[in-house]
Order: structure tokens, then sequence, then C-alpha cells
């Protein structure tokens, strides 16, 4: 990093603020847009780094806006409670399993759901199937963050199939994405990959973040639910090609 030059330096910003842009509009999306431009200057586990305390301040700061955290953690805590359990299961088979394979599966999946959320879009979930798919979703969540650090995909999935307004959507996706980013920090501490430069580097790449997504709020503003409803599907499907790449490329 401290190769880096001024150039390199506003160019690693801008990617940050766009990342924070996405979040601020749709509620997800910060890594997605922010690591790709990160990597074009630093190695991939650098990028990664940097985003972990982004990815957790910008979380809490979106849940706890408008007073909705304690709904949120009320409906969704039977995810919360499984993900722990599925990140160590993904942890453990980290050691002998192919971790593209996992990715690549779970690419798939999300590109099939937004093609079924596209051709069925009033599908949401009954109070009955809840019961079940929250658990299982929040399993798949942190066996997929435990094996590969893609854990918010399955999160937004469950989410979007409650069928929440917007501020509801955004609310939840910051309470359960700054759970479990929590989980994933604490994780790199312990395996030594966050030291203390990076963990300065991280602080210091926050502030572009909240820039981004206070613009990104402003945006959100304007947009009806069926706008807001395509941005996150296309999000989503972004997400799932982005997965499938680097099942297939590595």
């Amino acid at each position: 990093m401290e190769d880096l030059t001024l150039m390199m330096l506003l160019a690693i910003a801008g990617g940050l603020a766009a990342g924070g842009l996405v979040k601020g509009v749709i509620g997800m999306g910060l890594p997605l847009v922010a690591v790709p431009i990160m990597t074009l200057f630093v190695p991939v586990p650098v990028a990664v780094s940097v985003m972990s305390f982004p990815i957790i301040a910008s979380n809490l700061w979106q849940g706890w806006q408008g007073g909705l955290w304690r709904q949120v953690v009320r409906r969704a805590w039977p995810l919360m409670a499984a993900q722990p359990i599925g990140m160590i299961a993904g942890v453990a088979v980290l050691a002998w399993a192919e971790p593209r394979i996992v990715i690549g599966m779970l690419g798939v999946l999300t590109v099939m759901f937004v093609a079924m959320a596209h051709y069925q879009p009033d599908t949401v979930m009954s109070a009955a199937q809840e019961r079940w798919v929250a658990p299982l979703m929040g399993l798949c969540s942190g066996f997929s963050g435990g094996v590969s650090s893609f854990f918010g995909t399955p999160i937004a999935i469950y989410l979007f199939l409650l069928g929440l307004k917007k501020d509801e959507f955004v609310a939840a996706i910051g309470v359960t994405y700054a759970y479990g980013g929590i989980v994933l920090i604490i994780t790199l501490w312990a395996f030594g990959v966050l030291g203390l430069q990076l963990t300065g580097w991280s602080l210091l790449a926050t502030p572009a973040v909240f820039l981004g997504m206070w613009l990104g709020q402003q945006l959100r503003k304007k947009l009806n639910p069926d706008s807001f409803r395509i941005a996150v599907l296309v999000v989503l499907f972004i997400a799932g090609l982005n997965m499938l790449r680097r099942a297939i490329m590595g």
C-alpha cells in the first residue's frame, strides 16, 4: 500500500464512493462494486481486508436509521441464529473442499432466483414458509461465508421474498449484513489476515463509502417501488454472474 500514488489513492476512493452510492440506493452492493475497482491497484486479499470496517460501519448505520432494527431482529432472528453454525461448517469444509465449487453453485442459484422473481413478480413467502426458510437461509449464508466470504446473497434473497418496503428492506439488509460482517472480521483477525496496517487503511476507507451512501440515499427517495425492486434484482443478477465468473476463472 505504501507504493500507491496519489492518483491511485483517488481512484480507490472513487471506487469506494461508487460502492457506497449503490448501497445507498438499494442497501447492498458495496463490495460488489468497490472490490473490483480496488483490485486494479492492490492485491485481492488487501482489497477484501480494506472493506472490512466500511462494510460493518455502513451496515450498522443503515440498520439503525429509522428505528427499524428491533423489528428486523424480531423477524430475522432464526436466520441470524443459524448463520454462525453454517459459518463454522463452512470454515471446516474450507480445509478440504474447493471454494470455487461452492461459489459456482451459489452463483447458479442466484441467477435462477432472479429469473424466477422476474417472471413471478408477486412471489412472497407465507408465514409458514418463513419459519423454515429463515434458518435454512441462515445456514446457507453462514456456510457460503465460511467457504468464500460471500455471505450476503442468501440473506438478500430471503429478505426479498418477505416483500418488504424500500426502507424496511434497506434496514433489514443493514442489520443482517452488519451481524455477518462482525463474525467475518473476527475470523480475519483470528487467522491473521487483517493486521494493524490494513486495519488502519480500512478505517481510512470508511468516509468515502459514507459519502457515496449519502448520495445514494438521496436517489433512493426518488425511486418508486417497482424501480427499487428492479434495481435489487439487477444487483443480485450481477452478483450471481460475478460468482460464476470467479468459479470458472478463479
